[in-house]
């Protein structure tokens, strides 16, 4: 099967804390590329990390499934009120075809339901389909030396028609 004809079966939804061994799973598998591009230098304790995002309610974690396989995660830390910080990885040989844009058009969505008005995302200036991505959902972008900050504002985005 393809991988064009297995995205058909693309699906999203919240993780719960009872599902924090399949994150940690998907970080395990990424290549070192990866990891920095996500966490922008090389970090390993994903376990620590995973468990401190669940343990605060405020936070959420989005999955995205492929015939019930998680081939992406996105995270939105809770940073006051209406403002969440959102990090996103796609597995490696899933990258490139479109996942990590629907997830998070899937997440925006969300979190603009449960009130969020701002999003914030940190990455390295080589990351450019982060890059890109921001720039499709209307994201401000801002570089400087070596991190790139955009910032999202949902009271002013269509995000149920980032959707279609």
């Amino acid at each position: 099967m393809s991988i064009a004809k297995s995205l058909t079966k693309l699906e999203f939804r919240e993780l719960k804390n009872n599902e924090s061994k399949l994150v940690i799973e998907l970080y395990n598998s990424l290549s070192n590329e990866s990891i920095y591009h996500r966490f922008r230098g090389f970090f390993r304790d994903f376990e620590r990390y995973i468990t401190s995002i669940f343990s605060d309610p405020r936070n959420v974690i989005y999955g995205a499934f492929i015939n019930n396989e998680l081939v992406g995660v996105l995270e939105a830390v809770y940073l006051s009120d209406g403002c969440y910080e959102i990090a996103i990885v796609v597995k490696d040989n899933y990258q490139g075809k479109g996942i990590g844009t629907r997830l998070i058009a899937f997440a925006m969505s969300d979190l603009k339901r449960r009130g969020a008005k701002t999003l914030v995302a940190h990455t390295t200036p080589d990351n450019y389909r982060i890059l890109a991505i921001s720039r499709k959902f209307h994201g401000t972008v801002k570089c400087m030396y070596e991190e790139c900050t955009t910032v999202f504002n949902l009271q002013s985005i269509n995000v149920d028609q980032l959707l279609n």
